[in-house]
């Protein structure tokens, strides 16, 4: 039997699988068709779109003043019709619980998904954090998934794959959802890579634990509703690092997680992960991604330093200062616990690296719209956030966003009231950090004259072209020419904007 699997992407807190960042949803999918004998194809939401474009557009595309990114990520899979035709199972990967705006992808929708399958005779599969719903345009109660058009919509698939198998998807299906089950699948899934996109620029996301370590979560999370936390073992996160070398990949993002600095509790645990890879995984690129800053100490902040890459940073879910809302929403941390932890990872990562960005610096995400928010809440944001500059402490980025409402979660008995009140004032919020923080934090990062080196030229704007280096989150340089695109080149910065830089080109490279 033929299975196609089209990866809509996804982005969730503990997760991104947006170009050029591959998820772990369709490697883990790919894996189990492949142990079970069956056979795949990998298509992204950019194909299907462009098999949908008529052929006037399509003709426009080459000669575009600016990059179309909703059909740049297409496969090396040309022939769409023939491969719909010939599919048995049309599995779609979906699910945007943290939107953003991305630079050279644009998520697929299950609004967007359903008129192009509609005619299509193959049994229809939707997977993904989709099932729980989803908050693409974001700030709103998450959108409630409509199972029409799908023959069948079900998490975990992945997990549940032989034993859906077996009953020949007539049902979903209860299991326990343990690593175990899908450790194999992840070193076959591997095997996707051959059918990607760009494979020379994909990081892959890797997953190392799942669930909650807390009591009681936050109230807006879904990670508590995963359970108490399970960890990967770390020769099986191995394992799947070198089936992803041997297919070319080397660049890499310890993401899929709540916490990095949890990881099987202890530093011994963390460095024989860090440096099991060390000592076995190719990498040009090794970044982590989310940790609570209660959690962060000395120790496992050197060990991340000295077995990472430069560039890294470690998302920080502050979420808010105002000492109210960390109670109201039981937060992660404490105001001053996420100081401290901001001063640990700057003592040990500030130090700028080869590629011209500091070693691992912090990122605070800030989220609008929760339980006792009030007109002083940005005043406690902008109190806190100033000290960090006042005190020579860099961040690496602020992300501002609206809550999304999932079900389940404590803030789906609140509902969107917060949300509704005080939005005449989030873009007010907003632009104070963005102008007041970010702008001067941006030039202490990377002052003028600082050499960055091996950003990708990823999409065009007019006779701009826009770049970035590879990994968790990296920053975004426009230079003022139009340059050939996915090719790699060293940059001098010579401005900055508020979240991003503007250069001119040092070096080109082949």
């Amino acid at each position: 039997m033929l299975f196609t699997i089209i990866d809509c992407y996804t982005d969730e807190p503990a997760g991104l699988g947006v170009p050029p960042y591959i998820g772990t949803y369709p490697r883990y999918i790919a894996g189990a068709i492949v142990d079970s004998g069956h056979n795949f194809v990998y298509l992204t939401i950019d194909d299907l779109r462009f098999y949908h474009l008529d052929s006037r557009k399509k003709k426009k595309l080459p000669s575009e003043q600016k990059t179309n990114i909703k059909v740049k990520n297409r496969t090396v899979n040309a022939d769409i019709a023939r491969i719909l035709d010939e599919t048995d199972y049309l599995i779609f990967v979906a699910g945007v619980h943290t939107p953003g705006k991305y630079l050279s992808a644009i998520p697929g929708t299950v609004a967007e998904i359903k008129p192009y399958i509609k005619d299509l005779q193959c049994f229809k599969i939707l997977t993904g954090p989709v099932t729980f719903g989803s908050g693409l345009y974001g700030g709103r109660k998450a959108a409630e998934v409509s199972k029409e058009g799908f023959d069948l919509v079900i998490s975990n698939l992945e997990y549940k794959f032989p034993l859906l198998l077996e009953n020949k998807f007539s049902s979903d299906i209860q299991i326990d959802i343990t690593y175990p089950r899908i450790s194999n699948f992840a070193v076959k899934g591997a095997e996707i890579v051959k059918q990607l996109p760009f494979p020379q620029f994909v990081v892959a996301e890797i997953e190392t634990s799942r669930g909650c370590s807390r009591e009681r979560g936050c109230s807006f999370c879904l990670e508590p509703l995963k359970g108490r936390p399970e960890f990967r073992e770390q020769k099986e996160i191995i394992d799947e690092m070198i089936a992803l070398n041997k297919q070319g990949i080397t660049k890499f993002r310890l993401g899929k997680q709540s916490c990095i600095y949890l990881y099987k509790h202890t530093a011994e645990e963390l460095e024989k992960l860090l440096k099991g890879i060390h000592d076995n995984v190719k990498y040009e690129v090794l970044h982590v991604d989310n940790a609570n800053p209660v959690n962060v100490d000395e120790e496992k902040t050197k060990l991340i330093v000295k077995y990472c890459t430069e560039g890294n940073v470690a998302a920080f879910g502050a979420e808010s200062f105002d000492a109210n809302v960390v109670s109201e929403n039981n937060l992660n941390a404490k105001p001053e616990q996420v100081y401290e932890a901001v001063k640990i990872i700057n003592k040990y990562g500030a130090e700028r690296g080869q590629n011209g960005m500091p070693k691992f610096l912090p990122g605070i995400n800030l989220l609008f719209g929760l339980k006792g928010e009030t007109k002083k809440t940005n005043e406690e944001n902008m109190k806190w956030l100033k000290r960090f500059m006042d005190e020579g402490l860099l961040l690496r980025r602020i992300n501002i966003r609206e809550v999304v409402i999932f079900p389940g979660t404590k803030m789906a008995e609140i509902g969107e009231k917060i949300l509704r009140k005080n939005r005449k004032m989030y873009w007010k919020w907003r632009n104070d950090i963005r102008q007041n923080i970010d702008y001067p934090m941006m030039q202490k990062l990377i002052p003028k004259a600082t050499v960055l080196k091996n950003l990708r030229t990823e999409i065009h704007d007019g006779n701009t072209t826009f770049c970035r280096q590879f990994g968790t989150y990296p920053l975004i340089v426009g230079v003022k020419e139009r340059l050939e695109l996915d090719k790699i080149i060293d940059v001098e910065i010579t401005g900055h904007m508020l979240r991003s830089a503007v250069g001119k080109v040092k070096a080109k490279k082949e």
